[in-house]
């Protein structure tokens, strides 16, 4: 074992899976040692009515596992923790990926719940060097499969809530072919499916708080609206009619939007405004500390 204590998260999410190694520090805080993304669509297929990960997917997800898990063992890791969200929680065939990730890694694969996925989340901010200390905080974090709304209060965590409104689920849902322009009509979907979830479930975020936002589409908003990790609601919105009009080849080569996430970019976008209109809130802040952050706290007792 190292003189600092490691340990290392993979978290098969809906549209990738996200790798991490850290330690713990002398002074307590998190060291963060290495990590990767993987662009692995294993939620492909989310939306249906009876969803079932396709053989590739899992096929796919096992080979990245078993090549994260080597590479965890080279960083001498004491602790390996695999969890999955959104895509596997909703999957009829789950089962086949859990037992199949035993036979060949080892490793047990951790099933998150909603509730639990939030939770972790909230965590995470403990990391940000700018808000992690906040009283009052709210916080969204957009995946491929799911959304979760966090709020902090006096410090505490407040309410934790997972709805169904990831960009690969809507996008699936409502976007016929999300290699063309898309119609205003997709959008008008895609806006009305989150606001009737978020009234169903009673969610309330206060303009007055700050809001944080997590996950991909953040951390590509930040890239392409000049680097500055607050982000207007009006820029979000001048955004998502731009890349909506355009090909998924225009948003690519002309407005650099990363291949992988070409095609689901507009409803995440779509999601993240229709939140901030909803609660009039004019900005959300990026952040990098999500999941696995919140993970590796626990893990490494911080």
């Amino acid at each position: 074992m190292p003189n600092s204590p490691r340990a290392a998260v993979i978290d098969l999410g809906t549209n990738s899976i996200k790798f991490i190694i850290a330690e713990k520090s002398k002074s307590s805080s998190l060291n963060v040692l290495y990590e990767q993304t993987n662009e692995i669509r294993i939620g492909k297929g989310i939306s249906q009515a009876q969803p079932t990960l396709e053989d590739s997917a899992i096929e796919n997800a096992l080979d990245a596992i078993e090549h994260l898990s080597a590479i965890a063992n080279e960083h001498k890791v004491y602790e390996l923790r695999l969890v999955a969200t959104s895509a596997v929680r909703d999957a009829l065939n789950k089962e086949t990926l859990i037992k199949n990730c035993k036979i060949r890694t080892g490793l047990n694969l951790e099933v998150l719940s909603g509730h639990s996925e939030a939770s972790y989340i909230a965590q995470a901010m403990y990391f940000d060097p700018d808000w992690g200390q906040s009283a009052n905080l709210n916080l969204i974090d957009l995946g491929g499969g799911s959304l979760e709304f966090i709020q902090l209060k006096d410090t505490a965590l407040f309410s934790a809530d997972s709805l169904p409104l990831g960009a690969v689920r809507l996008t699936e849902q409502y976007i016929a072919n999300p290699r063309h322009a898309l119609p205003l009509s997709a959008l008008k979907s895609i806006q009305k499916q989150v606001e009737d979830h978020i009234q169903s479930a009673g969610i309330h975020l206060s303009k007055d708080l700050p809001l944080l936002g997590s996950g991909g589409a953040f951390h590509i908003l930040q890239e392409l609206l000049g680097g500055s990790p607050v982000l207007s609601r009006n820029d979000i919105r001048t955004l998502l009619h731009l890349i909506a009009s355009k090909t998924i080849d225009k948003r690519i080569q002309e407005h650099r939007v990363p291949e992988r996430r070409a095609d689901i970019f507009p409803a995440a976008l779509q999601v993240i405004d229709t939140v901030m209109s909803t609660f009039g809130i004019e900005e959300v802040q990026a952040s990098k500390f999500n999941l696995k952050f919140g993970i590796l706290r626990e893990m490494l007792d911080l």
